[in-house]
C-alpha cells in the first residue's frame, strides 16, 4: 500500500514537477515521519484504537477531507515546471508532518500491518519492527513518486497535457480516499 497511489505519493509526484529532489529532502522525510505519528500510537494501544474510531471518526473523517482538499487545491494551480518559481508551492517541514496523521489510508496500513502480528501477539518488540520496516519503505516508495514526477517534468509537458496530469492526479487522490472510507 506504500507505493499505491495516495495523498503522500501524489504530492510528491506533484512536488517533482516543480522543484529538484535536494530542495524536496525535508518535506520528503517530514512525510515519512509522519507515519511513525500514527504507528506507535497505534501499536502501543491497538485495543483502544476501535474505541477511538467510534468516537471521533465523523471528526477524523471531515479533517481528513478538508486536508485531502487542500492537497487537490495546491493540484490544481500547481505550475508543473521549474521554471515558473514565482508560483511554485513549496510545502515545509511541518506540512510533510500532517500527510500521514489526516490520511485514512495510512491508518488502515497501520491497523493492518499491528493487527498481522496479532495473532502472534503484538509487543514491545514488533512495534519498533514494523516502524522501521514502514521507514524504509517509505523512503524508497516516496523518493520514487517524487523521481517519476521530475522524470514526467522532464518531458517538457504542454498546458493542455499538464491539465491531463494534474486531472489523473485528482482521480488518483479521490479514488484513494473513497477506497479508504468504504
Amino acid at each position: 500500500m506504500v507505493a499505491s497511489p495516495g495523498p503522500a505519493n501524489i504530492i510528491l509526484f506533484a512536488l517533482g514537477f516543480t522543484q529538484h529532489f535536494s530542495k524536496s529532502i525535508p518535506f520528503i522525510l517530514s512525510v515519512v515521519l509522519s507515519k511513525q505519528l500514527i504507528i506507535w500510537p497505534i501499536g502501543f494501544s491497538l485495543l483502544l484504537i476501535n474505541e477511538f474510531l467510534t468516537k471521533y471518526a465523523s471528526l477524523m473523517m471531515v479533517l481528513s477531507i478538508i486536508f485531502i482538499s487542500w492537497i487537490g487545491y495546491k493540484i490544481i494551480f500547481m505550475k508543473l515546471s521549474v521554471k515558473d518559481k514565482s508560483s511554485a508551492w513549496a510545502p515545509r517541514f511541518y506540512h510533510g508532518l500532517l500527510v500521514h496523521p489526516l490520511n485514512p489510508k495510512a491508518w488502515i496500513m497501520v491497523i493492518l500491518a499491528c493487527t498481522a502480528f496479532q495473532s502472534k501477539g503484538l509487543s514491545i518488540e514488533t512495534i519498533p519492527s514494523i516502524a522501521i520496516i514502514f521507514l524504509l519503505i517509505q523512503l524508497i516508495f516516496h523518493s520514487a513518486w517524487f523521481w517519476f514526477g521530475s522524470i514526467v517534468r522532464k518531458a517538457e509537458l504542454s498546458e493542455k497535457n499538464s491539465r491531463i496530469v494534474k486531472i489523473c492526479l485528482l482521480i488518483s487522490l479521490i479514488a484513494s480516499i473513497v477506497f479508504s472510507y468504504y
